[in-house]
């Protein structure tokens, strides 16, 4: 799936070749939650040993911090890399206490 086309519906230009991907208003809540479940399951298939609880506990979190954004059309990208860089942060840590024993 394309993160570009979680927001918004591909349009081509005409006489053109390449979709047009600008968002062309706010997002529906529709494509708002499509977006969190893409969001959740590049998470799984980044982190597939982590439970999906926690997966989606990091994603909910994620979001949250860009409730308040005005442009909305990177919410997805940026709570992914949010979300992603936290679960990172966490594993590393495990495996550091996991390795001084």
């Amino acid at each position: 799936m394309n993160s570009r086309a979680i927001m918004t519906d591909w349009a081509v230009q005409p006489g053109g070749h390449c979709p047009d991907t600008r968002p062309t208003g706010p997002p529906t809540p529709a494509a708002e939650q499509r977006a969190r479940e893409a969001v959740q399951e590049r998470l799984t298939h980044r982190f597939p040993d982590l439970p999906s609880e926690a997966l989606a506990t990091a994603a909910e979190e994620a979001f949250a911090l860009f409730t308040d954004a005005r442009v909305r059309h990177y919410v997805p990208v940026l709570a992914f890399k949010r979300a992603s860089g936290e679960l990172s942060e966490r594993l590393a840590a495990l495996d550091e206490k996991g390795g001084e024993t």
